[in-house]
């Protein structure tokens, strides 16, 4: 897989009368969400446990946050005794054997808003906090690498969502400014994020987002289709 290079700025210089997009990956590009849900329930299934008992607010919870944030969750909630950490890599072995067996479906209309971006000629970053190990899986079974400028993972940041470390490295790395900047994230804990970065923040809502984590961002989606370049820009430069 090759990825399109980041460009290179002097220290301090920035890409002035441009905007930015940066992207989560999972359940905001790709729906990958039962991937990791069969990965974890086949955890779940060596204790007697079942997914389905957490309630609504705790699976809404779950998307956005590092593997090992869920995972210390799940051992609280579910009483497993193997170390996290452990979990963690057995479980991400299974989506990664998932993944190259079965592949992943993208979120309609995906492929044609990145491809939009591209000819505006926009820089795009993806800022994912899953490990660099996954992500560029995903993007080689979906070809989606060439569209990103910038690639962020969970290999990369000390702080994880809500936390805006890690789109704030993306914005830097890209040379635009947070407030000239949008989000596209699925997950609670991700819009917090654009809006400690200072950043506009559109949600693709999925089956577990509540309408209260939805209403924290600047517009709401089910999808991208019928979207283009222009349709994130005018969310970005929409007065507050």
């Amino acid at each position: 897989m090759t990825l399109r290079a980041g460009p290179s700025y002097p220290s301090g210089m920035q890409r002035r009368g441009l905007y930015a997009i940066l992207f989560d990956l999972d359940g905001t590009l790709v729906q990958s969400e039962d991937l990791y849900r069969r990965a974890t329930q086949e955890i779940l299934d060596g204790v007697g446990r079942s997914l389905d008992e957490l309630s609504c607010q705790e699976k809404s919870m779950i998307p956005g946050r590092s593997a090992i944030q869920n995972m210390l969750f799940y051992c609280e909630r579910f009483g497993l005794t193997q170390p996290a950490q452990e979990l963690v890599d057995l479980r991400m072995n299974q989506v990664c054997r998932l993944l190259d067996d079965e592949g992943v479906m993208l979120v309609p209309g995906a492929r044609e808003i990145l491809e939009s971006l591209r000819l505006a000629d926009m820089p795009v970053a993806l800022a994912s906090s899953s490990p660099w190990r996954y992500v560029s899986r995903v993007l080689e079974v979906t070809a989606l690498g060439e569209f990103f400028d910038v690639v962020k993972t969970g290999d990369d940041v000390t702080r994880f969502k809500p936390d805006p470390q890690i789109f704030l490295l993306a914005a830097g790395d890209l040379g635009i400014p947070p407030p000239r900047c949008l989000v596209v994230e699925d997950a609670h804990s991700g819009i917090l994020a654009a809006r400690a970065a200072g950043m506009k923040v559109m949600a693709v809502e999925s089956e577990v987002t509540l309408p209260e984590q939805a209403a924290a961002a600047d517009r709401q989606v089910r999808d991208f289709c019928g979207m283009v370049a222009r349709d994130l820009v005018s969310i970005i430069t929409a007065a507050p």
